[in-house]
């Protein structure tokens, strides 16, 4: 049977560019793809859109509780010889798991692309936890995208009004045209020093570390 694959970095890490390279490849073999994201990635609509501009039309829109495992679903992708996700970590855990079912009872190999933690600093959602514990396969992208100090960013900072932020809502997406949020890619230590430092939890730590210095 196939694998399924979760292929993971910070934002601006080089995903979707990755997918889309891996989308052009089969096809330069006459292999078809079938691509897919979630309804509630709003950016770009219908499209898959890249940083660099690049960008391809979906062919599975996912509503939030959508199943793959209809008649109407199947028939778009049973003839692929590859299935390719964008930002699988919108994905709920049922979908997640008809993914993984689809790679070992379908036979079609899965590649889902997304982010592992959210700007909170935690694992994004009960989709991604399942991506973890069901994945065959995987893989940190070798990410492109670095921290504002130079470091290899492994988080992603949300900033309202130009201050970093830990409220707000899980999902928040920047289309390209709201100015008053943004997503800044970050390191472990400015992270730490721009994001966490003024949080209780952060607070709370950093008194243990005083008691046992």
């Amino acid at each position: 049977m196939a694998d399924m694959i979760f292929k993971y970095s910070s934002m601006s890490g080089g995903k979707t560019i990755n997918l889309l390279q891996t989308a052009f490849s089969y096809e330069e073999k006459n292999f078809k793809i079938t691509l897919i994201k979630s309804i509630q990635d709003t950016k770009g609509k219908n499209k898959v859109l890249s940083r660099n501009g690049m960008q391809r039309e979906v062919d599975i829109l996912l509503h939030k509780d959508e199943s793959l495992l209809t008649t109407k679903n199947y028939q778009k992708y049973y003839t692929s010889k590859v299935i390719l996700v964008d930002e699988s970590e919108l994905l709920n855990k049922r979908q997640i798991q008809e993914l993984w079912t689809i790679a070992h009872l379908i036979n079609i190999p899965v590649i889902c692309y997304g982010l592992k933690s959210n700007f909170k600093g935690e694992i994004f959602s009960d989709g991604v936890s399942h991506l973890f514990a069901v994945s065959d396969i995987i893989e940190e992208i070798g990410s492109t995208s670095l921290c504002e100090c130079g470091k290899k960013a492994i988080f992603n900072a949300r900033k309202i009004n130009d201050k970093y932020t830990l409220d707000g809502p899980d999902i928040l997406i920047d289309e390209g045209t709201k100015k008053e949020f943004e997503y800044v890619p970050l390191c472990s230590d400015c992270y730490m020093k721009y994001v966490k430092i003024g949080s209780e939890e952060a607070k709370n730590l950093a008194k243990l570390v005083d008691k046992i210095r």
